[in-house]
């Protein structure tokens, strides 16, 4: 289910980044040559014949022979391809052939192009706004502090579990943030039903060094842990490792709702950006940052855990990831579209673009090292698990 999880999430973000792409160019009036669901090789596409305004169904793999005539003959080519795990959009002449076409990438001015290239990651940004919007509809965690909050209904459901400390005995007990803390059960049968955080410190307290079981809820099911709180916790950690709030669930009306969706888009990019740019600071200057990243075996992890959890975390770790991809795919790194526009702006400085060798070469080197540095991460995430 996890797999399944994975690829239906990376489908979405990829194909609304590439749509982004398709739509800008569209609307330029370039020639899209392929819209396509899924990586080659093709299993079947669609066209639109020109002159005939009819659609026709191309089954099988691209050929060469047959690109030529579909281009000749017919609007885009919408596929669905072999490899589910994303999409792709081909625009004609895109790296930089056919540049007397007048429907080619290569012949536009240079802000057309630019904002060709921005589109994607302009359609990731915007994909987060009505992902964040469902959740405030469905309805978010929200500290309990009175009934209504900024025209919204807040409904109390319990003590959830915000942050869990590396390294306590909490993480050893298998808690994740999120889980809902129902009761702790000493050894001599004392039993707390958990209403507030301070009857669950003072339990702690009262325990500490004993074993102890904990009955938590993570998204509808209930479980059970054994933990043994830390007499002396080390500095800046609880005896059991936990932070925890009293919170309800928040649900607010639409109008509310696309409000603070926009809010929360716009405050995640700012959050995501300096965290991004802090990271690129650690990683020249410290060189150990690299353990930090999660590459697509870490990342289906995180989404299995969220949609475990409950669907509107779920909901705010995909609009998550969709501002991430758009903030790395501006990047200025070859074969990223920041590469690309980087290279745009060099052409705008110099008055003609850099020669189409130099510029397949480097974003061929780019994309070599991104796959070696994705497969770097994979193998480091796969030893997590096996371990």
């Amino acid at each position: 289910m996890t797999v399944l999880i994975f690829i239906a999430v990376l489908a979405v973000l990829v194909l609304s980044h590439e749509f982004g792409h398709f739509i800008f160019a569209k609307k330029a009036g370039l020639r899209v040559e392929e819209f396509g669901f899924g990586f080659p090789p093709r299993l079947l596409g669609v066209q639109r014949i020109n002159k005939e305004k009819r659609w026709r169904f191309i089954w099988g793999p691209r050929q060469e022979k047959e690109s030529e005539k579909e281009s000749e003959e017919g609007d885009t080519v919408y596929s669905v391809n072999m490899i589910p795990l994303g999409g792709f959009v081909r625009i004609h002449g895109e790296n930089g052939g056919e540049v007397e076409d007048k429907k080619s990438f290569g012949s536009q001015p240079l802000y057309i192009r630019a904002l060709i290239l921005v589109a994607g990651v302009f359609f990731n940004l915007l994909l987060a706004w009505p992902v964040l919007t469902a959740g405030f509809l469905i309805g978010t965690p929200a500290s309990v502090n009175g009934g209504n909050i900024s025209g919204g209904t807040l409904t109390e459901k319990g003590v959830m579990i915000l942050e869990v400390q590396k390294g306590t005995s909490a993480e050893a007990a298998g808690l994740k943030e999120g889980d809902y803390l129902l009761r702790f059960i000493s050894k001599d049968n004392d039993i707390l039903q958990v209403s507030d955080e301070k009857s669950v410190q003072d339990f702690i307290a009262k325990y500490a060094g004993a074993e102890i079981t904990i009955d938590y809820l993570r998204g509808k099911k209930e479980f059970s842990a054994k933990a043994i709180p830390s007499v002396k916790p080390e500095a800046g950690k609880g005896s059991l490792g936990i932070a925890m709030e009293r919170v309800g669930i928040m649900k607010l009306p639409f109008h509310l709702a696309v409000w603070e969706g926009l809010k929360s888009t716009i405050r995640l990019t700012v959050m995501i950006s300096k965290a991004l740019f802090a990271f690129f600071g650690d990683l020249f200057t410290e060189r150990k940052m690299i353990v930090q990243l999660s590459g697509p075996v870490g990342i289906a992890g995180m989404l299995g855990s969220a949609a475990q959890t409950g669907f509107v975390f779920f909901l705010q770790l995909v609009a998550v990831l969709s501002i991430h991809l758009a903030l790395i795919n501006i990047i200025p790194f070859p074969a990223l579209d920041g590469g690309r526009l980087l290279f745009l702006a060099i052409e705008f400085v110099k008055g003609k673009p850099i020669s189409q060798k130099v510029s397949n070469i480097a974003h061929n080197i780019g994309f070599a090292m991104l796959i070696l540095l994705m497969l770097i991460i994979t193998y480091r995430d796969i030893l997590k698990l096996v371990k």
